[in-house]
């Protein structure tokens, strides 16, 4: 499964930043003119740039107010000095959080898409994904003297639980089908998600539950898109889709953005005009997405019967 950063990196190479378009751009070359050392810190105000990247152009263009993206982070230009190389710079701005950033880190000149709105715009699709679909995830629990067991924060519904009947000292392994009512909202949990059993179960059972929850916005670009937001590889492609359109909603798209994402939405057998023709298309090619996914998550977990709040599955 990817993690955030990677996804984010795959939403460019195919969708945002065509080869030929690239901005232009150079690199981190060392610390700030202070203190010295490698790359720039996150209080540094002072960014050197390696040499022979920007053309004499490109550095015409860096005046007092440019945008510079580093990473995820947005800085205002204050003064450049083109024999030095050397930027002054006013840091964490348009939303962005100043941080410390590694020599050769790539140094980009007015984003047309900032890194740190990208982000955004894929968390944003992350959590709106539910209820359209749900997260997938499994819990064991254990039964004791009450009827009902705490389980994690968010639980949506119960899509599968089995329970170790097996008997101590037995030879066979034996799991059943157990009914559990969820209980939301519920004060007598600390996590506000219970499971009720319809009849008082033997105490120090193993109960195996799938269950059905909200999708997690990722925080991070080291994090796992599986582990922590729940999403599962068919996602990564919907997301990406969803959080284009939702990109392009907010600018004019040039010809040639339109061009690229058309000729890729074309390979997958979308038929594509250009500027509104294109946000529409790509938003058919996510319901298509999303339809499909729907289809391949009710044939794993068909829903279950509710009979008086308790789901048999």
């Amino acid at each position: 499964m990817s993690t955030l950063g990677q996804l984010i990196d795959r939403t460019y190479r195919e969708y945002l930043r065509p080869v030929e378009e690239q901005e232009p751009l150079t690199q981190v070359a060392n610390l700030d003119s202070i203190t010295g050392g490698q790359g720039l810190t996150s209080t540094g105000t002072t960014l050197q740039y390696k040499e022979g990247l920007f053309t004499p152009e490109e550095e015409e263009l860096i005046g007092a107010g440019s945008v510079l993206e580093i990473d995820s982070e947005l800085v205002m230009v204050e003064d450049i000095n083109t024999v030095s190389r050397e930027i002054t710079i006013e840091r964490g701005r348009l939303g962005s959080t100043a941080a410390e950033h590694a020599e050769d880190t790539d140094i980009i000149l007015k984003p047309k898409y900032p890194r740190l709105n990208v982000t955004n715009s894929i968390g944003d699709q992350v959590i709106g994904l539910f209820p359209a679909l749900y997260a997938v995830k499994k819990t064991t629990l254990t039964t004791s003297s009450t009827q009902f067991v705490e389980m994690p924060a968010g639980t949506q519904r119960i899509l599968q639980a089995k329970i170790d009947n097996s008997t101590t000292g037995g030879t066979t392994t034996s799991y059943t089908d157990v009914p559990l009512e969820l209980l939301t909202d519920f004060a007598g949990s600390t996590t506000e998600a219970a499971v009720q059993f319809p009849t008082s179960p033997t105490s120090g059972k193993s109960v195996y539950v799938v269950y059905a929850s909200k999708f997690t916005r990722p925080s991070a670009e080291t994090d796992d898109l599986n582990s922590v937001s729940g999403l599962e590889d068919f996602h990564e492609q919907i997301v990406m889709v969803g959080a284009v359109a939702q990109l392009l909603s907010e600018l004019d798209v040039d010809a040639s953005t339109q061009n690229y994402i058309t000729e890729n939405l074309e390979q997958r057998g979308v038929p594509v005009g250009s500027g509104e023709r294109l946000r529409n298309a790509l938003l058919r090619y996510y319901g298509v997405l999303l339809d499909r996914a729907r289809r391949e998550q009710r044939s794993r977990f068909p829903q279950g019967v509710e009979l008086y709040g308790i789901s048999f599955t």
